[in-house]
């Protein structure tokens, strides 16, 4: 049976950037019937500070900014294409929203 690739790596290739990055984060864009592959590593509190403040002036460059500094690996068409690129961060972002806690009294 073959290893399924994500972003044309093996397991083996991601548990390494795991080691590197930290926690990653696979997310999943599909263009005309296409998904398109991009891993991220998980924003550190002071890339989230200063994405805020970019993105008080200006959205756009704090998205492009966000792909910068978070991208660890991206397929091809996601590499290339602004609005895939828009989609993948909206998508990573939506994901802490997602994330729930709890808190209560001891």
């Amino acid at each position: 049976m073959q290893e399924e690739l994500i972003c044309g790596l093996t397991q083996e290739e991601i548990e390494q950037l795991k080691e590197e990055h930290g926690a990653l984060v696979l997310i999943e864009v599909t263009a005309q019937g296409k998904v398109h592959q991009a891993i991220f590593k998980e924003p550190t509190f002071t890339q989230l500070e200063a994405l805020t403040k970019i993105s008080k002036s200006n959205e756009m460059k704090a998205v492009s900014s966000a792909y910068a500094n978070y991208i660890v690996k991206a397929d091809e068409e996601i590499a290339k294409r602004d609005m895939l690129k828009v989609k993948a961060i909206e998508s990573l972002m939506s994901r802490m929203q997602k994330i729930s806690a709890k808190a209560k009294n001891l």
